[in-house]
């Protein structure tokens, strides 16, 4: 009898890993870079094990073959994949928005490490995603993240055929929204610097010897600072709202 237990125990428990490893690996906050593999590989099992106590009794029994075993825990990483690859594109609209006004107010040159995209960025995109991942730390968020993958297995339930058009629209429209948003946040900096630079043409053409760079860099440094220092409040609220509305389209 128990020899019968054990194995069907380890194959459901290693399908509710397959899913919940690419939380781990692709979400925000808890895929990041800068934390150590180790804690994300224990994060990954602890979770498995409350989410397989939770819905033990919705899983599919163990196929006979083995073909059918390697399918389901491939179906399985990939469902998993594209919810957590959905978050993560969101999540770029900030590192978006960061890179357009480092663009807008001379600070492109300055880069440094980017956790959430896992390589270099100008700092001020660095910026605004850490402090977007912050955000998401202090309104318990990553909560929500959990929560939604273990209600995938309602909206999703293992066994059943993976909606690969559906999916493909829904990263489709995700990219878009991403770079929508990212452009949304970076809005006001757009609107300044059209004003700025087409201020400093006009005082060029109407004062002559006028040092234009001379003075328009550094005003424009100052300002966009302030300006940084006045919307980042905005800019993380409206981020936020949108990011919470993606992960409550994951309970259905």
């Amino acid at each position: 009898m128990l020899g019968q237990v054990l194995p069907a125990e380890a194959f459901g428990f290693l399908l509710v890993l397959m899913r919940l490893t690419p939380l781990v690996m692709l979400m925000p906050v808890l895929g990041d870079q800068s934390i150590p593999q180790r804690v994300r590989v224990s994060l990954a099992f602890i979770l498995s094990l409350i989410i397989y106590a939770v819905h033990s009794g919705t899983l599919p029994s163990m196929p006979e073959t083995m073909f059918g075993l390697v399918t389901l825990f491939v179906q399985e990483l990939l469902i998993g994949s594209m919810l957590a690859l959905t978050a993560r594109i969101l999540l770029s609209a900030t590192h978006t928005a960061g890179t357009v006004i480092a663009f807008q107010t001379g600070l492109a040159a300055a880069q440094s490490f980017d956790p959430a995209q896992g390589s270099q960025s100008v700092i001020v995109a660095s910026f605004v995603s850490l402090t977007a991942i912050t955000m998401i730390v202090v309104t318990d968020l990553h909560h929500l993240m959990i929560q939604g993958f273990a209600y995938s297995y309602i909206k999703f339930p293992v066994g059943l055929a993976i909606p690969y058009e559906d999916f493909a629209a829904l990263i489709v429209r995700y990219v878009a929204d991403s770079f929508a948003l990212g452009f949304q946040l970076a809005a006001p900096f757009i609107v300044y610097s059209l004003i700025f630079n087409l201020s400093l043409g006009l005082v060029a053409r109407m004062i002559q010897g006028f040092q234009v760079f001379f003075i328009g860099l550094p005003m424009n440094l100052f300002i966009g600072f302030v300006m940084m220092m006045l919307l980042i409040g905005p800019m993380m609220s409206l981020f936020l709202e949108r990011f919470q509305q993606h992960l409550l389209s994951y309970l259905g």
